[in-house]
């Protein structure tokens, strides 16, 4: 079971409030994995009742269902719902758009740390890491909760070879941080996290501004990935299709998560993290009252 955080690690009020109110989806299903306080799939030894089976030679007489023995005559056992901790993955995109607009960056950091506590205070197994591209890094929970994590990414050598590392494990949550503004098929990281069961959550930081273009005329734009500048005209035909691409994009996205039974939640980078979750995150199914 994870740890609690210490005292001198750095988590900011607003991700505190919001860890009190507000939770990662656990109670949406029974879970698989190893003992500890949510109700699971398979047999166990919770106080909750599932059915009875025959008795088998080395069973605990303890568990013999009397009752049933006093109607029948014959020995069965009672069976109970095993109780069971469940395996949380979270994976943070760290690509150079979520961290080019400050409102954003800091969004990306409430989250992370919102899920950290999330189930940290529900007992789960926890692991979590940080992926651009290829690139996929373990991330410390001391460091998430004292902010260090983006140092360290940030001081990595562009080209150091990373060791191949399973992200998402069978039958977890398994949560996804990222603004999605990248191209390529969202079934490319779909389907894997679908085929491994349990659940999958999206909570993508959405700026609202970056569905319209600037205002027309002549300005310069800087592509926050590769930093390269470009001068551009914006007309308002220009405008109306970028929007149209925008909305598209993320209708997109939905349509395959309805089809892979994954939630997403554009949580606002305005306002409140318990603001922001308490909106489409929580009508959707991302988050649940604790």
């Amino acid at each position: 079971m994870a740890s609690s955080p210490s005292p001198s690690q750095e988590i900011q009020p607003d991700t505190e409030q919001a860890a009190r109110r507000l939770r990662l989806p656990f109670s949406s299903r029974a879970w698989r994995g190893t003992q500890g306080h949510w109700e699971g799939t398979g047999a166990g030894n919770s106080i909750d009742f599932q059915g009875s089976r025959s008795y088998q030679w080395g069973d605990d007489p303890r568990d013999i269902h009397w009752a049933a023995y006093a109607r029948t005559g014959q020995l069965t056992m009672k069976v109970f719902r095993a109780e069971l901790s469940p395996q949380v993955d979270v994976a943070v995109d760290v690509s150079e758009s979520m961290f080019f607009h400050e409102e954003r960056a800091a969004r990306t950091r409430g989250l992370l740390q919102f899920c950290l506590l999330s189930a940290i205070g529900t007992g789960a197994q926890v692991k979590i890491h940080a992926v651009k591209g290829r690139r996929i890094v373990p991330l410390e929970q001391e460091e998430i909760l004292s902010g260090q994590w983006e140092s360290r990414l940030r001081s990595l050598p562009p080209d150091e070879s990373m060791p191949s590392i399973t992200i998402w494990r069978p039958n977890g949550m398994k949560v996804f941080i990222s603004d999605l503004l990248y191209p390529g098929e969202p079934d490319n990281i779909l389907e894997t996290m679908a085929s491994l069961k349990g659940m999958s959550v999206i909570l993508a930081p959405t700026l609202q501004e970056e569905a319209e273009l600037p205002a027309a005329g002549n300005v310069k734009l800087k592509n926050c990935e590769s930093g390269h500048l470009r001068r551009q005209l914006i007309t308002p035909s220009l405008s109306r299709r970028y929007a149209r691409a925008y909305a598209a994009h993320f209708e997109l996205w939905m349509s395959a998560c309805l089809r892979r039974q994954a939630v997403l939640a554009r949580v606002p980078c305005k306002g409140t993290l318990t603001e922001a979750l308490s909106g489409e995150a929580l009508r959707q199914g991302a988050v649940e009252l604790s």
